[in-house]
Formats: structure tokens, C-alpha cells, sequence
């Protein structure tokens, strides 16, 4: 059974032979094309040769394959006019989103999804904690397990092995960058992954703005460790850190027309930019 219904008009401009008016399948797969010349018809024949006054008038031939077509045929209603419908849902109208929708497996969303992307989001800072999230950060344990040489020490704070979870979670430097009397983060990787960001759990666009706070904070720990890495004589304490996040916090929500419109209502909204 095909995902189209075609119902016949009695002035049928539908393929008699090849469209799949019959079941959701052309006539031809019904049959042995050698009936085509039985029926004394042709492959581009349209079904309203085969209609009179709105009834059937098909080929009186007794051959056996003509009157197995007659028994397929005849009970098939004939409409004022041609139409194709959705067979799953009839009263749907068929389009392209919704054929796509229909025979593509839609994944289930991680419960993260709404913290890396929402209408607050920087690109580049919601793609990092993305990887985060995944766990895709080249960060030095992974590159332990690729065999790569380096020293595992973390480069922030020297005190611990350099993860996913220690670098923006527990590592005093990402925690001193976090820490904010507006949001409690939960601080754990786990808790991020499993959707739960905020322990204070604000509402609305404030919980928006956490989440935005979060992936920038996520970026510019990220960029700082790298910068480490590559050169030597690099030092960003993270209260410098913690500053930078602020501003691109603010940059971020100045242009932001619906923080603009939400902080007019609630004016604690500025507070949690500084």
C-alpha cells in the first residue's frame, strides 16, 4: 500500500496502465503487460477511456487476465473529479514536509537541547558547549586515549586530570567563572546532560539568559586553556574571565529585542548581567 490514495474522476486524466490508482500500485504490477494488447489499449492510455457516464465500461474480451481485471476495476467508485490524498490521514493535504516526516526516523532530543539552543544563543559559544556536551573536546584525557603524549595535569589549576567534567565543572577556575548571585549552576556534568542546568531553576527568559551565561562561559574557558597550551607565558586569572562572560553577556542581550521588552516587566533582569 502506497502513502497516496488517487480517487478517479469521471474524466479521469490519470494513466491507466502506469499511475497507482489501484491499491497504491500501477494496473501493470496487477497484471502481464501482454494484456495491454488484450484490452486493445495502450501504455499511455488515461482511465477515462475506460469510463462512461460516470460508470465502467471496460473491454467485454473473456480472457481469463481481462476478467481478473474486471473484478479489480469494478468496484472501484468513480468521483466527480480527480484527487490525491494522504492515505495514513485523509484530511490532511499532501506536501513535501509532511511525505519527509512520515518515512524519516525522527531521533529523540537530548534532554540538553534547549540549554545549548535557544533564541539567545551565540553560535560559537552554544557549537562549544555542544561539544561539551557530547564530549568531543580534544581535552587531554581524550588525547591519552588517542595515544597522543601530554601531560594530564589541567592547565587552570594544576591540581587534577584534565576531563569534560573537571575542566567546566569542578576545576576552581571554571567554578570562580560560574559563580554568580543571580544562577546556581548545578556544577556536574551529568546534571547538564540530563537537562538540568540551574539549580535555583528561574523561569522564562531568565532561565534563558542562564544557559547563555553557561555557554559563554563554557567558550571563553575553553579558548583560555588553549591559549595555554600554546603559549606558555599566558595568564587570564578567571575573575578577568568571569568579567569578559559579563560583557559578551550584555553585548548579547542589548540586541536582544525580547530581553529588552522582559526587562521593561522585570528589572531584576539587569541584575543578572552584572
Amino acid at each position: 500500500m502506497g502513502l497516496f490514495q488517487y480517487k478517479v474522476g469521471s474524466n479521469s486524466n490519470f494513466l491507466f496502465w502506469h499511475d497507482p490508482w489501484i491499491n497504491g500500485t500501477p494496473l501493470l504490477f496487477h497484471c502481464h503487460p501482454s494484456l495491454v494488447s488484450i484490452a486493445e489499449s495502450s501504455l499511455r492510455a488515461r482511465i477515462s477511456v475506460y469510463i462512461d457516464n460516470s460508470s465502467w465500461f471496460l473491454p467485454p474480451s473473456n480472457h481469463l487476465d481481462m476478467v481478473e481485471l474486471r473484478r479489480k476495476i469494478l468496484p472501484i467508485q468513480i468521483h466527480s473529479s480527480d484527487s490525491i490524498v494522504w492515505r495514513p490521514n485523509p484530511s490532511l493535504a499532501v506536501s513535501i514536509s509532511l511525505i519527509w516526516n512520515h518515512i524519516r526516523t525522527r531521533p529523540i532530543a537530548p534532554p540538553w537541547v534547549d540549554i545549548v539552543w535557544h533564541n539567545l544563543a551565540i553560535p560559537k559559544c552554544a557549537f562549544t558547549l555542544w561539544l561539551v556536551l557530547k564530549g568531543r573536546l580534544l581535552t587531554k584525557d581524550r588525547m591519552k586515549q588517542f595515544q597522543m603524549t601530554t601531560d594530564l595535569c589541567c592547565l587552570l589549576c594544576n591540581n587534577a586530570i584534565e576531563s569534560h567534567d573537571h575542566l567546566f565543572c569542578s576545576c576552581t577556575y571554571a567554578s570562580e567563572v560560574l559563580s554568580s548571585n543571580s544562577f546556581q549552576y548545578a556544577n556536574d556534568i551529568t546534571c547538564y546532560r540530563n537537562g538540568r542546568v540551574l539549580l535555583n531553576r528561574p523561569k522564562a527568559i531568565r532561565k534563558q539568559v542562564g544557559h547563555l551565561y553557561l555557554a559563554i562561559s563554557v567558550f571563553l574557558i575553553w579558548k583560555e586553556r588553549n591559549d595555554r597550551l600554546h603559549n606558555s607565558n599566558h595568564r587570564i586569572p578567571a575573575s578577568m574571565t568571569k568579567f569578559y562572560a559579563k560583557r559578551m553577556l550584555r553585548e548579547k542581550l542589548h540586541s536582544s529585542s525580547k530581553f529588552q521588552v522582559a526587562a521593561l516587566k522585570d528589572l531584576n533582569l539587569i541584575l543578572d548581567l552584572f
